[in-house]
């Protein structure tokens, strides 16, 4: 049976310009301050489908108006685009600006199909276009690095023009400007979220941000890291070997959380050595592979992070328990053909050394040594410390009312989750505490998750939702659901809790099970 709600609700939304598709040809007076709009284009779109940007979905029958608008700064040599994307019918009257990856601004339709599936008006911005797919665009650099204005639209200036164009857009077309306006996004989305919190306070009533790609000047080299360690010690390890090392690390540490469930949940407790694993034998593609003291050593290095090569930590590396090479091809990524390995970098830390630091789109990241790192971290912090998107003055974004999610997965193989927590301790340093800064930003560390999904763990499932909720309803999420198949091929559910609380096992339930925890200040007996 039809609620009276949802039919009132129907012939609300029939009454609005959105089921008139001459709406979708028109839109003047779009203005964006400090920019000039360069051209607004609209089309109505029907029966559309978009591809899957892992871990979204593929969707398809969508039907919108696509409208896109350019713009420049002027002075600035730039241009940026904005995709606006509004439901012909079902608005849910809300906005959601999405985010992108690498030195990708925005993911466009891969992003823009699951907002609108759900009844959003979506946005996406190209950010000035610094990067082409998730490497560098070389025409948005000169002898100096990167074009000034392309640099600050990437940083923060095109995530707040396309809030307004967004805001603008979605009043043009329904008559109303958007009941509530939320920012959702993950690695360079997360960090454009954080950056939105920080600088555009306004900008957004809630904020979903994971796996934030924040500190980008010290973050930068521990992703180069893994590869300048393989590089420097002529050793690297297969994936096969790598996934020797996890499994180790999860039969050792496992049970540390009080349960044995296949994930390393007290990662802080894990005590694991490299080391034990020399001289023992495995299995790789159907040859014996004997792990060596030198394969030790270049893992024990990634995890310790980048140092100076007297010895001293510059930033902290990939957690015990990672999946070097998962959803995305991580840090440490090697690729092995004919029985030999190599070392692959990961483009945005390469690169980011090549045009930002190096401005030599010629030079060499093979050649960085050890005796280099320490100059090219404090150069790199030098010249894009205040790019960083990591302000712990969010003090504004409190004031405003806004609501913000981070989650990040303890087993990220791109972005240190400890870069995060290290954000999130100056924040309560600056803000009086975990309860001042958990009153407007809870923060969930996730373990057995890599970068934005994937892993081997529980990841949460609608953590935008959360935001939606706490935004609109004042339910402030004490934990996130989460959900994965474990290698037993059953449907495990979990409860992520905020920090600083962990999901404690119950000693007697089934640990697949959610309601088998609580939330605790530590986690129980090993197990």
């Amino acid at each position: 049976m039809v609620k009276l709600s949802q039919f009132i609700s129907a012939v609300a939304l029939l009454s609005t310009p959105a089921f008139a598709s001459q709406a979708c040809t028109s839109f003047y007076n779009i203005t964006v301050p400090g920019a000039e709009v360069l051209n607004i284009t609209s089309v109505l779109q029907s029966n559309v489908s978009t591809p899957a940007f892992p871990p979204g979905p593929t969707e398809s029958g969508l039907s919108f108006c696509d409208v896109t608008v350019v713009l420049t700064h002027p002075g600035e040599n730039d241009t940026v685009t904005t995709e606006v994307w509004l439901p012909i019918v079902g608005w849910n009257g809300r906005f959601q600006a999405t985010g992108g990856g690498g030195f990708l601004s925005g993911i466009g339709s891969a992003e823009l199909g699951p907002a609108i599936a759900e009844g959003y008006v979506a946005a996406s911005t190209d950010g000035g276009n610094i990067g082409l797919g998730i490497g560098i665009n070389p025409a948005a650099f000169n002898s100096d690095g990167p074009i000034p204005g392309i640099l600050a639209d990437y940083i923060y200036r095109s995530v707040h023009d396309m809030a307004i164009i967004g805001k603008a857009v979605t009043k043009s077309y329904y008559g109303k400007a958007p009941n509530y306006s939320y920012w959702n996004g993950c690695s360079t989305g997360g960090r454009q979220g954080l950056q939105a919190a920080q600088a555009y306070p306004d900008d957004f009533d809630g904020i979903m941000a994971a796996c934030p790609a924040i500190n980008l000047a010290e973050a930068i080299i521990a992703i180069e890291w893994p590869y300048i360690v393989m590089n420097n010690d002529k050793t690297a390890p297969s994936q096969c070997v790598f996934n020797a090392f996890l499994n180790a690390s999860i039969a050792q540490c496992d049970g540390l959380d009080g349960v044995k469930d296949g994930l390393i949940s007290n990662v802080t407790g894990c005590d694991f050595d490299p080391y034990e694993l020399v001289g023992t034998q495995v299995q790789c593609d159907g040859t014996t592979v004997t792990i060596s003291e030198a394969v030790a050593t270049v893992y024990r290095k990634i995890l310790d992070g980048p140092k100076t090569s007297s010895g001293d930590s510059l930033w902290p590396g990939l957690n015990v328990g990672v999946r070097t090479d998962d959803l995305y091809p991580g840090d440490a990524h090697t690729v092995t053909t004919n029985g030999t390995t190599i070392a692959v970098p990961f483009p945005v830390g390469d690169e980011w050394v090549t045009y930002f630091i190096k401005h030599n789109s010629s030079f060499d990241t093979h050649s960085i040594t050890y005796a280099d790192v320490a100059d090219l971290f404090a150069e790199n912090v030098k010249s894009y410390g205040n790019d960083s998107s990591n302000d712990p003055n969010l003090s504004p974004f409190q004031k405003a009312g806004g609501k913000m999610i981070v989650w990040h997965g303890l087993a990220d193989n791109l972005i240190p989750p400890t870069g995060t927590l290290r954000y999130r301790q100056k924040v309560e340093e600056l803000l009086g505490g975990t309860d001042a800064v958990n009153d407007f930003w809870r923060l969930f560390f996730v373990p057995g998750v890599s970068h934005c999904g994937g892993g081997y763990g529980p990841v949460p499932t609608d953590p935008l939702a959360a935001v939606v909720a706490w935004v609109e309803n004042g339910t402030a999420p004490n934990t996130l659901p989460a959900q994965y198949v474990d290698t037993s091929g059953a449907t495990v559910n979990h409860d992520i809790c905020k920090y600083p609380l962990v999901s404690r096992y119950d000693g007697k339930g089934d640990p697949k099970v959610a309601s088998s925890y609580t939330r605790a200040d530590s986690f129980g007996p090993a197990s």
